[in-house]
C-alpha cells in the first residue's frame, strides 16, 4: 500500500504554511524536511527536484514533509528575505518531530534558496543531524553561508554547469566548511536538474545509507 501523502497547514509564527506530509512506516527514526527554491523566482514545493525527492523517500517508507514558504501557494504572508523563511523551516522541523513521535533525527534537504535557508538553521536543534545542500547558490545568496558552518554531516551536490555558482566558487566555499563534509559534482548539469533528478536521488540515497542509517 502506498503511503498517505496529506496536504496540511501548520503554524509558523503568525503565518500558516501549506505543506504535504507522508508518515513513514516506523522502521526508521529519521525524518526528512524538504526546502524549495527561491519564492521570488517561482520556487514552490511542487518544484521538480523537491517533488522527486519527496515521492522517492515517501515511497521508501520515510517520514517526509515538504512545504511552501510564507507567501507561496496557499501559505499566508509575504517573502521576508530569508529571515521569516528561517522561521518557517524551524517550525516545520518542530511540527514533524511532534507529529511523528518515533522520530529522533531530522535531515534537511534543501535545493538552491532552500539549501541556503535550510542549512542555516541546522545548528538550532540537536535532532537535526545534518543537511543536504543541492545547488547552493553561494555567489547569489551569500549572507547565510557562515550559519551553515556546523560540525554536523553535510552533503553538497552541484552540476559543473551551474548558472548561479561556478565550480571554482563552489570549491572555494566548500573548502571552508568544517568536517564532516562530502561533495558530489555532476558533469554537464546546470542549476535546474531537468531530466536529471534521478542522479540526485541515487547520490542522496547512497549518502544516507552510508552515513546515516
Amino acid at each position: 500500500m502506498k503511503p498517505l501523502k496529506s496536504i496540511i497547514y501548520l503554524p509558523s509564527g503568525k503565518e500558516k504554511l501549506e505543506a504535504q506530509i507522508a508518515k513513514g512506516n516506523n522502521k526508521t527514526d529519521l525524518g526528512i524536511v524538504l526546502c524549495h527554491p527561491h519564492p521570488v523566482y517561482g520556487g514552490t514545493m511542487a518544484n521538480n527536484v523537491i517533488s522527486t525527492i519527496f515521492h522517492n523517500y515517501a515511497n521508501l517508507g520515510f517520514s517526509v514533509i515538504r512545504f511552501n514558504f510564507r507567501g507561496v501557494g496557499k501559505s499566508s504572508g509575504i517573502f521576508e528575505n530569508g529571515i521569516g523563511e528561517q522561521e518557517d523551516v524551524m517550525s516545520v522541523c518542530k511540527f514533524l518531530k511532534q507529529e511523528i513521535c518515533h522520530l529522533k533525527r531530522i535531515l534537511i534537504i534543501g535545493y538552491s534558496f532552500g539549501a541556503a535557508i535550510g542549512s542555516s538553521i541546522a545548528k538550532n536543534f540537536e535532532s537535526i543531524i545534518g543537511y543536504v545542500a543541492i545547488s547552493y547558490p553561494f555567489t547569489f545568496i551569500p549572507n547565510f553561508i557562515t550559519l551553515a558552518h556546523i560540525k554536523k554531516k553535510k552533503l553538497f551536490i552541484i552540476g559543473n554547469k551551474d548558472d548561479f555558482t561556478s565550480l571554482h566558487d563552489f570549491n572555494l566555499e566548500f573548502d571552508k566548511f568544517p568536517e564532516p563534509k562530502f561533495k558530489k559534482v555532476f558533469s554537464g548539469i546546470d542549476h535546474f536538474w531537468q531530466g536529471n533528478e534521478h542522479m540526485l536521488i541515487n547520490c542522496i540515497d547512497k549518502w544516507i545509507e552510508n552515513q546515516l542509517l
